[in-house]
């Protein structure tokens, strides 16, 4: 049987949270290090850590965030133990920190957010090329609605509504495409 889906072992969720989220960590730790080898090395280490550490893990904290931090610590460290190695400097730790942030916030996403951001897209393109420039436009580059209305020659008020049109347009093609990818992503 397998061990993740046995709902009598109690770690059972906390390994099915650590395979979701193990690519994600590699990805992050590959672009840390460069290194396939290190990334892959820094993975496994990360892997083990987690285990360890697995009864410190508050459930109703935010497993995704814990495990970055710990792979976060594990890139710092093996970044110092290489300068040492090769008795070079490397970029200081407010840059590895920054970049380290960086990384995180593109590797981090979950899946939902990822759905999410792939119907925002796909729904965006859609849209006839005049709507998505004035979303793009108004939420996007955070134009005022009296730029958007008065280059359009419209009053405030009129801008307002077609906005709040194509915003529910928006959200209309959004929720649609999501329950299409749960109902295809939930296909045997």
């Amino acid at each position: 049987m397998d061990p993740v889906k046995n709902p009598r072992d109690p770690y059972s969720d906390f390994e099915a949270m650590m395979e979701n989220v193990r690519p994600r960590i590699r990805a992050f730790l590959l672009t840390l290090t460069g290194s396939e080898a290190s990334a892959e090395d820094l993975t496994q280490e990360v892997s083990l850590l987690l285990w360890k550490k697995r009864d410190q893990f508050d459930p109703r904290g935010d497993f995704r965030a814990w495990a970055f931090r710990i792979a976060f610590l594990q890139a710092q460290n093996f970044r110092r133990k290489v300068s040492l190695q090769h008795d070079r400097e490397v970029p200081g730790d407010d840059l590895f920190e920054h970049i380290a942030e960086v990384t995180q916030e593109r590797h981090g996403r979950d899946d939902l957010e990822e759905s999410r951001h792939a119907a925002v897209v796909t729904c965006l393109g859609k849209l006839r090329k005049n709507h998505r420039d004035l979303i793009l436009r108004r939420y996007q580059d955070e134009h005022s609605l009296e730029q958007l209305s008065s280059e359009a020659g419209i009053n405030r008020n009129a801008m307002a509504q077609k906005l709040f049109r194509l915003k529910r347009t928006l959200l209309g093609c959004v929720d649609k495409q999501l329950r299409f990818l749960n109902r295809e992503s939930s296909k045997p």
